[in-house]
């Protein structure tokens, strides 16, 4: 795959730093924050499981590409599929049809877009990181990563070393933490 101009976008770290344990919380808390459900069906970023022999699992989330390829397919753009101030990509669901041109838009396989899926068409959304930019502690699975395996960067997936050597990193705010004795900051709560 060419080599693309990436935006700011939630990252794997290296197997030098930490090893993504496969379990699921960043697909969970994701779905919490946003949704206020657990569901393959709400996921914006989803972990790829390796074989039996390498047993290294990925995670694949969207890469915030420059040039927005779901955005520029979208037939409601700037409704229903945005680019904010900062540059980042995101899907406003009340205006979404769910049509899917966004998914097959995106450069990567598998797609970083999830197309809900509802049993009426017409609640069908689309789903995809959107770097929780609502939320003021930023990405919720790379604060509730429970080891510390994830950050944000705009280095291409796979590609990220230490977070402490990564100059990019430096840049750009790197969040970490536990879940400890902290709540989870859901949907229903960052509605009110």
């Amino acid at each position: 795959m060419e080599q693309r101009q990436l935006g700011k976008h939630v990252v794997q770290y290296s197997g030098a730093y930490s090893f993504c344990a496969g379990c699921n919380s960043c697909e969970a808390i994701c779905g919490l924050v946003h949704d206020g459900v657990v569901s393959p069906s709400y996921n914006r970023l989803f972990i790829e499981r390796g074989g039996t022999r390498d047993m290294v699992c990925h995670l694949k989330s969207c890469q915030q590409c420059l040039d927005h390829p779901c955005y520029e397919a979208c037939p409601k753009k700037d409704v229903a599929m945005c680019v904010d101030e900062n540059g980042i990509t995101y899907v406003n669901e009340e205006y979404c049809v769910g049509c899917g041109a966004c998914q097959r838009a995106c450069v990567y396989e598998p797609a970083r877009i999830n197309l809900s899926a509802a049993h009426k068409k017409k609640e069908r959304k689309s789903k995809k990181c959107d770097l929780c930019r609502t939320r003021k502690n930023g990405p919720a699975c790379v604060e509730y990563c429970p080891v510390r395996c994830l950050g944000v960067s705009t280095e291409p997936e796979g590609q990220v070393t230490d977070p402490k050597l990564d100059v990019a990193a430096k840049k750009l705010s790197v969040f970490t933490g536990n879940l400890g004795d902290k709540t989870p900051e859901l949907a229903a709560d960052s509605a009110n």
